[in-house]
């Protein structure tokens, strides 16, 4: 007989963020491995917007936001999902992405301002869950647009991209922090795919960290041996977070005997971390 999944668990949030309030437990499947292993994240939801240095030790606790959500993957015997930032100073562009630099240079007229959910976002934003994600898209009606990309408790951003017609071809949503920028999502007109806009997007907001005098730039978690998450370490100057400090990856492959040595030690070094602030109780 198949057993229920655990019920959610409610657990005190790390001592140094109690502005985040309690966080629930929840147990699931993993997302990035359909081998059967288990999930497990913590999720909080503030009752307030975080002051920026208080999202900002968020992060460098290893986690990350999506809405107003704030959370950390906790899976059991497992940290594969890390966080990964680039120190600005340390980032040069390959050879390929200053390909991808001189193809998009000039063709978009890039706006801050406020995330927003109207009619042109909503179109754009459809055709792009269709298009690049097909059956597993995310809903895209107003309302689960609004909660995923407006709803926030960091102070966020939308930049705007816009064609020489004044459409609006791709938006990005980021969170800026003391120290750096967090980008949050990216869309895109299908249209646009043989641009490799997403490598430009990554590009533009590095030097956005570089203008804003913001020294880095976090992408949220790198998961190696997941193609949709891998890609990250494609960009120097990459860091990830073991539990107490920041460690150079050391290159841009993942294969790579050193590479992949720093990845083991941060994933084993975060276990003892998180269980030091996660204090989950099976």
């Amino acid at each position: 007989m198949t057993r229920p999944p655990p019920k959610p668990r409610v657990i005190s949030p790390p001592g140094s963020l109690r502005a985040l309030g309690p966080l629930v437990v929840v147990d699931g499947d993993c997302p990035y491995f359909k081998d059967g292993r288990p999930n497990r994240t913590a999720f909080a939801l503030p009752g307030t917007t975080l002051q920026p240095a208080e999202y900002e030790v968020a992060m460098g606790l290893g986690m990350r936001r999506s809405g107003s959500l704030v959370y950390r993957p906790l899976c059991p015997n497992c940290r594969r999902c890390q966080p990964f930032r680039l120190d600005t100073e340390a980032f040069t562009a390959s050879r390929s992405q200053r390909r991808v630099e001189r193809r998009c240079a000039g063709r978009f007229d890039i706006q801050l301002g406020r995330p927003r959910a109207d009619a042109e976002h909503l179109e754009l934003y459809r055709r792009y869950q269709a298009t690049q994600h097909g059956a597993e898209a995310q809903s895209a009606d107003e309302e689960s647009y609004e909660r995923f990309l407006c709803e926030t408790v960091a102070d966020s951003w939308e930049l705007s991209w816009r064609d020489t017609t004044g459409t609006l071809v791709a938006a990005g949503i980021i969170d800026v922090v003391p120290h750096g920028i967090s980008t949050v999502y990216f869309y895109w007109d299908p249209a646009l795919r043989d641009l490799s806009i997403g490598t430009y997007s990554a590009l533009y907001e590095i030097d956005l960290c570089r203008r804003w005098d913001k020294r880095y730039y976090y992408l949220g978690y790198l998961v190696a041996g997941a193609k949709t998450m891998s890609y990250k370490a494609s960009f120097a100057g990459g860091e990830v977070w073991d539990g107490t400090r920041w460690l150079p990856v050391g290159g841009r492959d993942l294969d790579d005997e050193a590479v992949s040595g720093t990845l083991h030690d941060a994933e084993r070094a975060s276990m003892a971390s998180d269980a030091q602030h996660f204090r989950i109780i099976e």
